[in-house]
């Protein structure tokens, strides 16, 4: 038995024919040779076929992710650009509120003005008062018309010529959201400030109403006691001579005993007999005023002592020059008597 496989070959060109003997062996092993080549190159591909099938998948995959990334972000963003309108919109209705306030407190401030500069000069009173108008520190208009401009108050910089533009790759880029928010965040600024300037021109409004309270506290302006008045300031007759005479004060008859009360916060500068105006108290306010009571049964204060307006300092009498029981009222202004009605309510 032959062991190996004789083949012929014959050169188309020389016609010469050539004989090779191949071994068994050698074609069994270039068979298994060639068969495990082929399934290493089936295995290779499909091996690679696998990875780029993964790896397509988990591109794939990605891209899902991303594209639901993506449509989140674009949620975020359309729910944060609503939100940024409906702040424009918010703090613009805030500016229109503090104008409309900046507004109130100016009338507020004018009316009260009013009010206390009437009753002092009805009460003989000058008094400067210290209060001003509040401006805003940027007008509204700055604001409301859209974005913050700032208000030009400077001049001059490089000709046109002289300017040289920065590359746009240095320069970051701006959007829409970007330029609400700085105008959120300058109208927020701006309304730090006014709050500051509304705080401001409150405080000042109180201290006008406390300037009137205390006015109206140590200058005489109630009555001291309640009653009749009997004998009105001016020319009158005298009740003793029938003559005509000038009476200092008003007279207010009153049961004997009826509570006499200090017409305005003062000091005490006289207790005791006063001639005519018998048992007598004369208190000392501010702006040079002082009130006298006479015709007192009692007195209930004494000389230095610090009253409150309508506290009870004695009680109605009929003591010195008087016909029946009543309380002679008199105001002074710097030593010199004067009308007292315009300080009786």
């Amino acid at each position: 038995m032959k062991r190996h496989l004789t083949v012929f070959w014959i050169s188309p060109l020389r016609g010469q024919m050539r004989r090779l003997h191949l071994r068994w062996q050698t074609l069994l092993l270039g068979f298994v040779i060639l068969c495990v080549g082929i399934g290493l190159g089936i295995g290779g591909v499909l091996w690679y076929q696998s990875r780029m099938k993964r790896e397509l998948f988990t591109t794939m995959a990605r891209i899902e992710e991303m594209r639901k990334n993506l449509l989140v972000l674009e949620a975020q963003k359309k729910e944060q650009e609503a939100r940024l309108e409906h702040l424009t919109k918010e703090a613009e209705n805030v500016l229109n509120e503090l104008n409309n306030l900046r507004e109130l407190e100016q009338r507020v401030r004018e009316l009260m003005e009013k009010s206390l500069q009437s009753q002092l000069k009805r009460l003989g009173v000058t008094l400067s008062l210290s209060t001003s108008e509040v401006q805003t520190c940027i007008p509204l208009h700055r604001f409301l018309a859209g974005l913050f401009l700032a208000p030009q108050e400077g001049a001059g910089g490089p000709e046109l010529a002289a300017f040289i533009p920065l590359p746009q790759a240095l320069l970051p880029p701006v959007t829409p959201q970007d330029l609400t928010t700085r105008a959120l965040e300058d109208t927020l600024i701006w309304l730090r400030g006014e709050i500051l300037l509304r705080r401001k021109a409150f405080e000042e409004i109180l201290d006008l109403a406390q300037k009137k309270d205390r006015v109206l506290e140590v200058v005489p302006s109630r009555w001291p006691t309640w009653g009749r008045v009997s004998s009105n300031y001016g020319w009158r007759r005298d009740p003793f001579t029938g003559c005509r005479a000038w009476h200092t004060g008003v007279d207010i008859a009153a049961p004997p005993g009826r509570s006499v009360v200090a017409a305005a916060e003062g000091r005490v500068v006289f207790t005791g007999w006063n001639g005519n105006y018998g048992k007598c108290i004369i208190i000392r306010h501010d702006f040079g005023f002082e009130t006298v009571y006479g015709h007192l049964s009692k007195i209930l204060v004494n000389v230095g002592d610090r009253v409150k307006k309508a506290q009870k300092i004695g009680e109605v009498g009929n003591t010195g020059r008087s016909t029946g029981p009543h309380l002679h009222y008199e105001v002074r202004r710097y030593g010199k008597v004067v009308n007292p009605w315009p300080h009786l309510p």
